[in-house]
This record gives structure tokens, sequence and C-alpha cells, in this order.
């Protein structure tokens, strides 16, 4: 669903990126905001960084809890960048354990990843370690994920190449020059917790948090209302406002942890989006063409929803190295640029 991956895609651009810093309104939180701007700055100087990625999640619903504790050894992504080029590895089949408490996959399998190079006018994937899901289920169509090495052209005109890219990556990139001023903005509450290692504690909004790593909070709720809402409710304006309402309420815990050199060492951040569930089962309600059952359903749904809970966690771990070689991406000749456009067609 959407505004799982838009929770991921705050951890994805953080990752590629690094962390930010926050504000305050008194001497402290000055000195503190000093700190960590030149942190980011400092991390930012860096030729070349490893990233890591690893997610937890709290599940209750339907009496039922799930929990996935952040397994820092086995994270779902891992990156390396430099300033020419980014590879990364997603791990599926530790990307949905981890979000949803067990696995969609038949036992056997072991591997199921994504490759993705970024380069500033191409994207070059290597979806081959998918084939095993094809050879289970023949008719299985896989779209622009089918196995294969191919690339996406961002310098194409007619690909839209920054929606494309936000479509793709999850999240559009910021400028890192730009994130220095946003994300600091973006914490409302900042302070140092500890000196060994150092350690800020900040809180936000899902909102600004989204914004302040590029996001388009606006957009990213339509998208959400449109997977959100039922085939009926066709018009996703009113839940998206709705949707919208949530993220700039709900809060967003972040925790920056610097190394012996005053360079970004780990980022965690918790966010609790179980009010959305809410939402959606309030919105069925005003479904016009709900049968009085199926309203009564709702009106129960609405009741039960009262207690779920969904918790996201996340912890980047940061390592700057001037050594690290990121490799290039393997050749290709299939371009996937149209199918992709036409596979993120614009929300709503």
């Amino acid at each position: 669903m959407y505004w799982i991956r838009r929770s991921l895609a705050v951890v994805v651009a953080v990752a590629l990126l690094a962390a930010g810093c926050g504000r305050g309104t008194d001497d402290t939180g000055v000195t503190t905001i000093g700190l960590l701007s030149a942190a980011l700055a400092d991390t930012a100087a860096a030729p070349s960084h490893r990233v890591s990625v690893s997610v937890g999640t709290q599940w209750k619903i339907l009496g039922e809890e799930f929990t996935t504790g952040i397994d820092e050894q086995s994270p779902v992504l891992a990156c390396e960048a430099n300033f020419e080029r980014e590879h990364c590895t997603i791990d599926v089949l530790k990307l949905t354990e981890s979000l949803f408490g067990f696995s969609f996959w038949p036992d056997d399998l072991d591997d199921l990843g994504i490759e993705m190079w970024f380069h500033q006018e191409r994207i070059v994937v290597d979806t081959s370690a998918l084939q095993p899901l094809v050879d289970a289920d023949p008719d299985l169509d896989m779209g622009p994920l089918a196995p294969g090495v191919f690339f996406i052209d961002l310098a194409d005109p007619e690909a839209g190449s920054s929606e494309l890219m936000e479509a793709v990556s999850g999240s559009s990139t910021p400028d890192l020059r730009e994130m220095a001023e946003s994300l600091p903005a973006a914490l409302t509450v900042i302070e140092q917790t500890s000196t060994d290692p150092p350690t800020f504690v900040g809180t936000t909004t899902s909102a600004r948090l989204d914004g302040a790593l590029g996001g388009d909070i606006e957009a990213d709720a339509l998208c959400d209302a449109a997977e959100l809402g039922t085939p009926s409710l066709t018009d996703s304006d009113e839940l998206a406002e709705l949707v919208v309402q949530f993220y700039e309420t709900n809060t967003a815990e972040v925790v920056i942890e610097l190394d012996e050199r005053g360079l970004l060492s780990v980022l965690w951040t918790k966010e609790d989006n179980s009010g959305i569930f809410r939402i959606l089962a309030e919105y069925r309600i005003l479904d016009t063409e709900l049968s009085e059952q199926e309203r009564q359903e709702a009106q129960e749904a609405i009741e039960l929803f009262e207690s779920a809970e969904f918790i996201l966690a996340t912890r980047v771990a940061y390592e700057s190295d001037a050594d690290l070689e990121v490799p290039l991406p393997p050749p290709t000749a299939e371009d996937r640029t149209e199918e992709w456009r036409e596979f993120f067609p614009e929300c709503g």
C-alpha cells in the first residue's frame, strides 16, 4: 500500500543522503542546531558512503499482535554511494517479513532481491532474482518488474524524470544543500540526551518530515486515498484531505547518533500510523452506494479499528568510506521507461 511505501520512502531518502538536525528557541537549542548542522555538512562532504536500513513494525488488529524487531544484521536495504552513482540492493523477503511479521513467499525461497543503480540520467534495475516467482507461476504478470536487467531513462522528456524517479525509488531525492535547511526546520523539538555517543532526540510530524525530505504530502495523500478508497468511491479528494490532516498531526520521533568523528552514524525514526485505519473506516460510511447492511458493517469496523495499531520503526546506519568503490551497473539495452511511466500513473 502506498502509505506504507511513503513511510519507507522517508527512510530511503534519508539513507541516501544523511540526516539533519532540529531547531530550538533558547541558547541550548541554537547550540544543538549548530552542532548537528556541522555534522550534516561534514558527513555530506564524504566522497563515498555505505548505508543500511533496517525496519521493525508492531501490528495489533482483530485481537492479534505481530511484532518484528529491528534486525541490525539483516537490513532490508543496503546502499553504496559516491558523487557519481548509487547502488542499492533491496531484500524483498526481509522487507515483507519486517513489515508484516510473516512471509508471503514459498518456504524454499531464500533469495528475493532487487538491485538498482542510480545515475543522473538513468536508473538500471536488475530483477533477475525474481525469476523463481515466475517459475512457480508461469501465468504471473510481473509487469515492469519482470525478471531481467533493464534501464529507465530519466533524460527522456516524455518520461517526466522527477515524477518517475519518485515512483521508482519511493521518494524524490532532495538536494543535500536543500535538505540541510529543510530538515532542521522540520524538527519542532530537539535535545541532546547523551555525549557518548553524541545522541540527539527530536520530534516532528509525519507531514513536516516528509516535506523536509523532498516529498509532497498532498500528492502522497492523494495516492494514499486512491489506494485506500473503495471502488465505488471514485472521488478521493475528500479522503485525501483527511489523510493530509492525519499526517499534519501525526507525531514522528527522530533519534540521531554521531560517531567519534562527529559524523552521522545512526538515524532512528518511529511513526505510529494507527489512525489511518479509522480514517478509512469512517470514510467508507460516506459511500452513498453502501447498503444498510454494509453501512452497519462499516460502523462495526470503526469500533474495531479504534484499537488497531500500526507502528513503524526504522534504523539507518551510515558509514563514510573514502576508499569505497561503488560497482558499475551491468550493461543492458532493454528500455522499460514507458512501462514504468504507465505503471505509476499520476494518482487521482
